[in-house]
């Protein structure tokens, strides 16, 4: 069977077992053999019921990456283990979690990680960030997947000044990428002229 690619219906949550996709067909198998898995966003989960499809239960966690949550609309690509290229850890250590936003938010809060944030939304994604912890410092790097131009707005500033560095502007292209990390409490922008985002 070839890969599949789908969506999820709905937030999942960190311990969610039961993930619900847009469309989902199940895979052959015949006794001993390749088990199904998607892809959600970053994450890998294992199906280990689909009698409810598209609702599955899953093993969240798979092939040595992290479980995390996900929003509503996340990519999912999902199909027999023999069908995935194998680019999930196989050492042992977890992967940097890579997530996708596709919802326009006014409360959105990032991870406490090292992330890739994919942006998928067709339209203009608008969303508000959180500032981080006082104790976070990790670094957080979005990625434009379509040609929009993107609104992130972090009221605080990125500059720290809040009314004239509050909002990072995505060119309308795709691939464009925007790199902030966490400090002491707030979010600092790192390489924005090189990608064409702005910051006003």
């Amino acid at each position: 069977m070839a890969l599949v690619v789908t969506s999820t219906v709905g937030n999942v949550g960190l311990n969610d077992t039961f993930v619900k996709l847009t469309a989902h067909t199940t895979p052959t198998t015949s006794g001993i053999g390749p088990k199904e898995f998607m892809l959600v966003d970053g994450e890998y989960m294992q199906v280990t019921d689909a009698t409810l499809t598209p609702t599955l239960q899953v093993a969240r966690g798979a092939l040595g990456t992290l479980a995390c949550a996900h929003k509503a609309l996340a990519p999912v690509v999902y199909g027999l283990s023999s069908d995935f290229t194998g680019s999930a850890s196989t050492d042992g250590r977890a992967a940097a979690p890579v997530l996708s936003l596709s919802v326009n938010d006014t409360n959105v809060t990032l991870p406490v990680v090292d992330s890739t944030i994919y942006i998928t939304k067709a339209g203009v994604l608008a969303i508000t960030i959180n500032g981080p912890a006082s104790d976070q410092t990790n670094t957080i790097r979005l990625v434009s997947l379509t040609a929009n131009a993107h609104l992130i707005t972090y009221t605080a500033g990125w500059y720290q000044n809040t009314t004239t560095s509050d909002i990072a502007t995505f060119p309308a292209t795709s691939g464009a990428v925007f790199t902030f990390f966490a400090k002491n409490g707030v979010w600092n922008a790192i390489a924005t002229a090189d990608d064409g985002v702005t910051i006003g």
